[in-house]
């Protein structure tokens, strides 16, 4: 048996940032990941994410904006962009909830009209109505930064373990609990973090701890545009003839290209890869939406992601006794990657997290179903 200050389970974004985060405070701290680092399998792949300050909630956006400190610190720490602003759009009733909770927040944006908007970014055919425009807005570089965070906390440390899936969690005090990978090697330390995206409600499960999380399968499509322009984040929230919010993205490095997709519009599906359905070759929608917005796009791939949601889409960052569970889920996390390892690591090491986190308890009422 290994012992370990810290032990961190899946090597996705919050898991590499919090191993990078916990190494760095000098704990001597194990990552375990049951693929390799940068796998395709999960939540944190690809070429981009969105970050935006405009959200649902004070509570988020101020989270966003100490998440902003973080992306910044993290790429001086780095040496490399990893997060690229471009300003954003908010359409449709979405957007007016949003600039009541920047308000709330006092944050800044403006209001602009379809007009302004084509004016800005010719390749961009908006959606009519209002649009909330925020300056902040940009895109995450998501393969890139889960890269440097792995490398980071190798840097400081960590010892990274690919090819290692986990098989059960033992909690064997208040203060400790005890790994064991399927290879049946068995680590113990103080305490676990587990940052296993789809993989965590059962991994919970064999430590005692219940956390109710719907895993779906998502698909994404790259739309090659008729010319190479800058265009902003979009996101239009439904307005009764969709059921589901619409979002683009800018792809860095490829201002040709652009993200698009619906959000929470799959299916709910088995997180592991040999037993999920195969991503259809096309999606109508994607090419409804490309053509839509972005007029002569052309989408010329697609690609699966996965969602682990929650029933109030409120993230489940906590601990009891030696566990600190990390799902910030969803599909609105990555945005605040380094801000959550920095959290996750304050609950492992008693530190007080920067942000309030009663809202997000794995044992809050919200997330379990209502009993008769």
């Amino acid at each position: 048996m290994e012992t370990w200050d810290a032990i961190v389970v899946g090597g996705g974004a919050m898991g590499t940032s919090a191993a990078r985060w916990l190494a760095g405070s000098g704990r001597r701290t194990l990552l375990l990941e049951r693929f390799r680092i940068g796998h395709a399998h999960g939540s944190s792949h690809g070429p981009n994410r969105i970050f935006r300050l405009a959200y649902h909630h004070p509570d988020y956006v101020r989270m966003a904006q100490l998440a902003l400190v973080e992306w910044r610190a993290l790429e001086d720490a780095a040496g490399e962009p990893l997060l690229e602003t471009t300003g954003g759009i908010d359409a449709g009733p979405g957007a007016a909830v949003a600039a009541e909770a920047l308000r709330a927040a006092a944050v800044g944006f403006d209001w602009i009209d379809a007009d302004a908007a084509r004016e800005r970014w010719p390749l961009l055919a908006p959606p009519g109505g209002p649009l909330l425009y925020q300056a902040d807005a940009g895109v995450c570089r998501a393969d890139a930064t889960v890269a440097a965070q792995a490398r980071l906390a190798r840097a400081a440390g960590a010892d990274v373990r690919e090819d290692a899936p986990v098989a059960a969690i033992a909690v064997a005090s208040d203060d400790h609990a005890e790994v064991r990978t399927e290879a049946d090697d068995v680590h113990s330390a103080p305490t676990v973090v587990v940052t296993a995206g789809a993989w965590t409600e059962p991994l919970l499960a064999t430590a005692g701890v219940e956390v109710p999380l719907r895993v779906t399968g998502e698909v994404i499509g790259y739309a090659r545009m008729p010319g190479a322009s800058p265009v902003p984040t979009l996101i239009e929230w439904p307005d009764g003839t969709r059921p589901h919010a619409r979002y683009a993205l800018p792809v860095p490095g490829r201002p040709d290209l652009v993200k698009i997709g619906a959000h929470q519009a799959g299916t709910v599906v088995d997180p592991d890869p040999d037993r999920r359905p195969a991503v259809p070759a096309d999606d109508l929608a994607l090419d409804t939406f490309a053509e839509e917005r972005f007029p002569g796009s052309r989408v010329e791939s697609v690609e699966p992601c996965l969602y682990t949601n929650t029933a109030d889409e409120d993230f489940v960052l906590g601990r009891t006794g030696p566990i600190v569970i990390g799902s910030p889920c969803s599909g609105h996390g990555f945005k605040f990657t380094p801000l959550v390892g920095r959290i996750l690591a304050d609950l492992a090491t008693g530190d007080t997290p920067p942000v309030p986190l009663e809202r997000f308890a794995f044992d809050r009422a919200a997330l379990r179903p209502a009993r008769p």
